[in-house]
């Protein structure tokens, strides 16, 4: 799913930046509009009424009779001698200079220039000189623009086009499914067939890390299975021997016997559990109907003997019957943990199972946690300084986490030091039977 979501968010980020280019463009563009609007008012139209007035001044010097400038364009008045009675009313109280005035539903640029006592209106239609700026300007600027989108449209897609490949092999390692234990072949068929010597590199290294991995992995679960298969004998042989002293020396050597049984039986769980987790990655466990309320009255059967001499009340507190669909060994073990872990670090008291229609808890009245040791309990090997002294090799909760994990179990876990520790396990798919 991260893979996926890294992968969408390259595309997004491909997109963002086409649309951010398309943007830049359009905003640089529109500045420059509005930059050669104002300069073309401001510098160009002032320069050319300036230049109008001065030479009407002069051509009015030497012919008194000299027309007034009336052309498409240009329309003008004159006040001389401060009459003004033939000046258009918005004009009549305009200062030497250029201005824009509301006139006939219009807002003319007027240039307003003095020469003895005379004074000159020059009103400019600019409306048909932007027209002529539209033909002449905007529309090769539209073309220029439409250039441009092209060529951000090309650089985009052949982005997309180099990028793809990447993406398209980051979608195929998230949707590898590693569930039977392998890794497995990656499907790369079309990812493959691409000339691109980087994409080309890119998937011969995958493959050789691949099968790196893989061989890697096969060695240590032949490791696994084979320890796990070469401990079984010696562990028979103290058992054998444990029973002969037992025989040998009865109550005397109870304590003890005891002890080393407790051990034994641990380093059997460990072993078993071992061999089911290496199998587990090697091809899928038998599912069947997997009755919880069973599985904890046998495995409590079991630690009653072997901690008989640890002042401990167990008390189960059953709703009904629930039940499981999963491999029975590995349920056995999930339990089997929780349970030997609440006799291991339980000194005196109490511990209380309960069945739920979803699930069931194993809370104990042991040493506790806090919440730093909580955060450390589900890593291999770890276990509380408080709890050293206690039977153990601290990869229990490790495993009950694994198989959580594996089969998509949920797992809880509080506790307070001093108090005692719970774990709950839920089932989502589990089904109950009320008494």
């Amino acid at each position: 799913m991260k893979h996926q979501l890294s992968s969408n968010t390259l595309q997004r980020k491909l997109v963002k930046v086409f649309l951010i280019q398309i943007a830049l463009i359009s905003l640089v563009t529109l500045a420059g509009i509005y930059a050669a609007k104002f300069t073309l008012e401001g510098i160009l139209v002032r320069a050319a009424l300036q230049g109008e007035a001065e030479y009407f001044w002069q051509m009015r010097d030497a012919d008194p009779e000299f027309a007034l400038p009336n052309t498409m364009n240009l329309q003008s008045y004159m006040m001389v001698a401060g009459d003004n009675s033939s000046i258009p009313e918005p004009l009549k109280d305009l200062s030497p200079g250029m201005h824009r005035v509301p006139m006939d539903k219009l807002v003319p640029i007027v240039f307003v220039d003095d020469h003895n006592d005379q004074r000159l209106f020059l009103i400019f239609d600019e409306v048909k000189v932007s027209r002529l700026a539209l033909v002449f300007g905007i529309m090769p600027l539209a073309g220029v623009l439409v250039v441009l989108y092209l060529l951000a449209w090309f650089a985009y897609r052949q982005s997309h086009k180099a990028v793809s490949p990447v993406v398209r092999l980051a979608r195929a390692v998230s949707e590898a499914d590693f569930k039977d234990g392998h890794l497995p072949r990656l499907d790369l068929g079309e990812i493959r067939d691409i000339t691109d010597e980087e994409v080309a590199s890119l998937v011969s290294a995958l493959d050789r890390f691949t099968d790196r991995l893989d061989s890697f992995v096969e060695r240590e679960r032949n490791f696994t299975r084979d320890a796990s298969h070469e401990l079984r004998t010696p562990i028979a042989v103290l058992r054998s021997a444990l029973e002969v002293i037992e025989r040998k020396y009865g109550d005397s050597a109870s304590p003890q016997v005891n002890r080393m049984y407790r051990t034994l039986y641990d380093m059997e769980a460990l072993i078993e559990t071992l061999l089911i987790l290496a199998r587990e990655q090697g091809q899928s466990l038998p599912q069947q109907r997997v009755n919880i309320n069973d599985l904890i009255t046998s495995e409590l059967e079991t630690l009653r003997i072997i901690y008989h001499d640890k002042p401990i009340t167990v008390n189960v507190e059953e709703a009904g019957m629930l039940s499981v669909i999963a491999p029975e060994r590995v349920v056995q073990i999930l339990i089997s943990n929780l349970l030997r872990n609440a006799f291991n670090y339980t000194p005196r008291g109490s511990i209380n199972i309960r069945v739920r229609s979803d699930g069931f808890s194993v809370a104990d009245s042991g040493v506790g946690m806090n919440q730093e040791q909580m955060n450390q309990v589900f890593k291999p090997f770890y276990r509380a300084e408080q709890q050293r002294q206690s039977n153990g090799h601290g990869i229990g909760m490790t495993i009950v986490k694994r198989l959580c994990n594996r089969y998509d179990w949920s797992l809880r876990l509080s506790s307070k030091m001093g108090e005692g520790t719970e774990v709950s396990v839920h089932f989502p798919s589990a089904q109950f039977s009320a008494d």
